[in-house]
């Protein structure tokens, strides 16, 4: 078990850019170096029966809060610490009797719930605390731009994105796995905690941490309806607006919805701990301030300046918002410049064109910054190490030399890979063939993209602990191939970016199966069967709401207003509907220009790192700080604020003061609060339907 200590250096960030042996300085600490016991039992039936109990417990959550106005995502912790009882409840009952199938001998119960089970249901319900990424194509297509897809087109579409990525992860293993300095650091702070639950605690702190874990979770099912039903106000609380309720720059500046967010604050914990940003409990505090100091030179800086010089005509329009414009104003009806789902040429010159909200022009130039910026970071921080693995990959693949600490279980064999490959392949031409989503070699340039931008985004997150979303770049690509055909262009985001954000979670979740020293083969099959489950699940909870909610993705619809799949319409209309040679290749054409500067950006710090090794600048990280980019105008801006702030409070004051604590409780606090949210959010929404009715 790790020592309080080694969390402290690991959450608090003494370093942010770690040379190889100050990196497996926090893998020793945080991995003990026991002996492991290949013997002991890891897929087993209870791993399977309460991976799957708890895979639709999170996906059926996650993916009904996707339509509301503050989505949370219930998090792997609430399963890491709801599943050991559960564990242990199964090995004091389920019967030991062995079974006999075609010469397997199996039983339900092989002795005592192991830690390897405990780590491979977390691995199991893991693909479920994040919704499919096609789920979004069929909200905008059942009520925005083309035709309504089917359930069945829905699955086809969720797998094949789901699982194409997983079937790169051999490609990426020796360079993402293996190194010492990828650490991936939200897998230590697992191993930790699995470590602490399964370790013989002393049964008095046991029954503490227990019992917070349920008074926590209590109080948070309690207060959810405060500011859930009774007084919603206290879900943002806009200081600037109440001082100066009539003046408009106040409430420019304040507004947590439709403003910046300034000094505006908010006791729901739906907010403080949302989706966008994950729960500032487990979020490490070198990162939270890197993430907020982007958000507040991008939202508290360069947008007040853009819009109050007026800069493209901007205080004609909102300052944050993702609604679309027409050149009066008035909101742009993209049904007017539409025919069969594609764009119109002559309708759209009548019609006119269309613009966006100063602060939406903001987010997407320093995305285009962002993309360059992190392929120049990664070069100049990690280009000697990737050129040093890459030659001794090469040299061990000439020599068949296998990789370190491979011989202890039976790998991953390269014809699982293939095979799923092959499957996912066959699967996805099939569905964009058959409901025309996206031309054959669409298709296939899309994965090739995915492959080439795995590397240099893992590298980030595998020291960082934050993935950069490149989901504009794909767009940008498709928009410029296909101009006005919008559904082509979601398909192409989705196989391009989702296709690698599935490669890296297979990744990660690899990483922590090397140091829990599970067998590969059963973590591999574990992942596999978790999204299937995740998948179907969620398709199944968004066609239900969709189905039975009164006029669901609308105002009048709240809190269902969908504020998620209103920004992948706004997104599928700029890039889809018009395309970047209409959207961008005139009045906005400067801010191409970003893509020249993100190479230029990460040079100074970089220069000024190596010049000044102990100073602040080594905790700067450029790509993490634009990570939450991507999702503005979309999000709401008093978030940020309020979760660097409960991060500053538990990841950097209590764990410094009171670690031996924060130690004990803060995983357990976490998964408490977002347990009972959840829980209280359901069903008050379940009474409030049926009441309705």
């Amino acid at each position: 078990m790790s020592s309080p200590a080694s969390s402290v250096k690991l959450l608090a960030g003494d370093t942010l850019q770690a040379d190889r042996s100050e990196a497996q300085l926090m893998v020793d600490s945080a991995v003990p170096d026991d002996v492991d016991d290949p013997d002991m039992p890891s897929l087993t039936f209870r791993v399977l029966v309460l991976g799957i109990v708890f895979t639709c417990g999170l996906a059926f959550t996650n993916a009904y809060y996707w339509f509301r106005d503050n989505p949370i995502a219930l998090g792997i912790p609430v399963v890491q610490l709801l599943s050991l009882p559960a564990g242990w409840l199964l090995a004091k009952f389920l019967p030991t009797h062995k079974f006999r199938f075609c010469g397997i001998s199996w039983t339900m119960n092989p002795g005592p719930f192991t830690i390897k089970e405990h780590v491979l249901i977390s691995v199991f319900a893991n693909a479920s605390t994040s919704t499919v990424y096609a789920l979004e194509i069929v909200v905008v297509r059942r009520f925005w731009i083309g035709a309504p897809l089917s359930f069945g087109a829905g699955v086809l579409l969720s797998l094949t994105s789901q699982l194409l990525g997983y079937s790169f992860c051999g490609l990426f293993h020796r360079f993402l796995v293996e190194p010492s300095t990828m650490v991936w650091p939200s897998t230590l702070v697992d191993v930790s905690l699995f470590r602490t639950l399964q370790a013989a605690i002393k049964p008095v702190q046991q029954q503490n941490t227990n019992r917070i874990f349920w008074l926590v979770m209590l109080a948070s099912f309690a207060w959810y309806f405060v500011p859930g039903w009774i007084f919603p106000t206290l879900t943002m609380l806009p200081i600037l607006c109440f001082a100066a309720p009539n003046n408009i720059i106040a409430n420019q500046l304040g507004d947590g919805y439709n403003g910046l967010g300034m000094l505006a604050v908010s006791l729901d914990w739906s907010t403080i701990s949302s989706s966008y940003t994950g729960s500032p409990l487990a979020t490490p505090w070198f990162a939270a301030c890197n993430l907020f100091g982007g958000f507040a030179i991008m939202m508290w800086i360069i947008t007040p300046i853009a819009y109050y010089s007026n800069a493209w005509d901007a205080r004609s329009l909102p300052i944050y918002t993702s609604d679309l414009f027409t050149t009066n104003g008035s909101i742009y009806d993209v049904e007017m410049v539409l025919q069969n789902g594609r764009l119109d040429p002559a309708a759209y010159e009548a019609y006119g064109p269309m613009r966006m909200s100063v602060q939406f022009l903001i987010m997407y130039g320093l995305c285009f910054m962002g993309i360059t910026c992190l392929i120049s970071h990664v070069v100049l921080f990690h280009g000697t190490d990737l050129w040093r693995t890459a030659c001794s990959v090469y040299q061990d693949v000439r020599h068949g030399i296998r990789g370190p600490a491979e011989g202890a279980y039976n790998q991953v064999p390269i014809y699982w890979y293939g095979v799923l490959f092959v499957g996912t392949l066959a699967m996805g031409l099939a569905g964009c063939q058959g409901y025309d989503l996206l031309p054959w070699y669409g298709f296939l340039l899309a994965i090739a993209i995915a492959v080439l931008l795995t590397l240099p985004v893992g590298l980030i997150e595998a020291v960082s602990n934050f993935q950069y979303g490149l989901g504009v770049i794909t767009e940008l690509i498709a928009g410029y191939i296909w101009p006005g055909e919008p559904t082509y262009n979601s398909s192409f985001k989705m196989f391009g970016y989702i296709t690698m954000r599935q490669t890296l979670l297979l990744t990660r979740d690899q990483k922590l199966g090397r140091y829990m020293r599970l067998p590969p083969r059963n973590l591999f099959i574990c992942q596999i069967a978790g999204t299937v489950v995740a998948a179907l699940v969620q398709l199944g909870v968004a066609f239900w709401l969709m189905d039975s909610v009164p006029d669901i993705c609308t105002p009048e619809g709240a809190p269902f207003t969908c504020r998620k799949g209103r920004l992948f319409y706004a997104t599928m209309t700029i890039w889809g509907v018009l395309g970047p040679q209409r959207q961008f290749g005139g009045k906005y054409s400067a801010l191409y220009w970003m893509f020249l500067a993100g190479l230029a950006l990460p040079v100074p710090v970089w220069l000024l790192r190596r010049r000044f090794p102990r100073s602040f600048w080594r905790h700067i990280n450029l790509p993490v700080a634009m990570t939450l980019v991507g999702y503005f105008p979309n999000m709401p801006t008093h978030n940020v604020a309020m979760f660097t702030l409960f991060c500053f409070i538990f990841n950097f004051v209590l764990l410094r003061y009171r670690h031996a604590w924060w130690h004990q409780y803060n995983f357990v606090l976490t998964a408490a609060l977002d347990t009972g949210l959840a829980i209280s959010g359901i069903i008050g929404n379940t009474a409030h339907s049926v009441h309705c009715q």
